[in-house]
């Protein structure tokens, strides 16, 4: 495929994306600001996909099967939640 000089197209990395902290706060943001409380729990679950599961669930302390109950479930806690972007960090 060919394109046209100048026709705005850039390259783009989606992992890199979707590890921009910038962009998982305001995703969160606005959920938040729409009441979207399960699209929280989807950014996250989208950020971990992209980073070692294994790897944040050694880190925080928490079960494997406690990590990925809480991103099935439609009610986590804040403190599950900030406990698993912590380990993110």
């Amino acid at each position: 495929m060919k394109l046209k000089k100048g026709a705005g197209i850039r390259k783009s990395d989606p992992t890199e994306e979707l590890l921009n902290e910038e962009l998982i706060g305001r995703a969160i943001w606005g959920c938040l600001k729409n009441g979207d409380s399960e699209g929280v729990i989807e950014v996250i679950r989208i950020y971990l996909e992209a980073v070692n599961k294994t790897q944040i669930a050694k880190e925080s302390e928490m079960a494997r099967s406690t990590m990925y109950h809480t991103l099935k479930s439609k009610n986590p806690t804040v403190r599950t939640l900030a406990k698993l972007v912590h380990a993110c960090i």
